[in-house]
C-alpha cells in the first residue's frame, strides 16, 4: 500500500467518525412530540464523549505511527550489487528500500536500473538497521 492509500485510509477512517458524531448529534435533537419522562436512579454513566475522543486520538496517533515507520523504512539507503552471472562483472548502487522491485530499482541518483535475466541483485544494509 503506498503512501497515498494510507493516507486515502486515514482520511475516510476520519470521515466515517465525524459522520457517526454528526448522526448521534442529531439524534439528540428534542422531537416534535413530548417525550414521556421516567426517571430511572442513576449509576455513574460511563462518559462517552471522552472514551470517544479517546479512541480517535488513538487511531489518529496510530496511524501517524505507521505512516512514520512505514515511510522510514522505505527511505532506509541500501547498497545494491548487480552481479553479471556470465561474465562476473559486478555493478554497484546505492538505492532507497522502497525502490527496489523484483527485476528493477531505481537509484538514490534518480537512475532507473533493469536487470536482465543473466544478471543477479544483491543487497545489503549501510545503516546497520535490519
Amino acid at each position: 500500500m503506498g503512501l497515498l492509500g494510507k493516507i486515502l485510509l486515514t482520511a475516510i477512517v476520519i470521515a466515517i467518525v465525524l459522520l457517526v458524531v454528526r448522526y448521534r448529534a442529531q439524534a439528540r435533537l428534542p422531537s416534535t412530540r413530548q417525550p414521556v419522562t421516567v426517571t430511572l436512579p442513576r449509576r455513574n454513566p460511563l462518559p462517552i464523549g471522552w472514551v470517544a475522543s479517546a479512541v480517535v486520538v488513538l487511531m489518529l496517533a496510530v496511524a501517524s505511527y505507521w505512516l512514520y515507520s512505514s515511510w522510514r523504512d522505505d527511505h532506509d539507503v541500501l547498497s545494491v550489487r548487480v552481479v553479471d552471472a556470465g561474465t562476473g562483472h559486478v555493478a554497484e548502487y546505492r538505492a532507497y528500500r522502497g525502490d527496489i522491485e523484483d527485476r528493477e530499482f531505481v537509484t538514490t541518483e534518480g537512475v532507473r536500473v533493469r536487470l536482465a535475466e543473466t544478471e543477479r541483485l544483491e543487497i545489503s544494509t549501510l545503516s546497520g538497521r535490519n
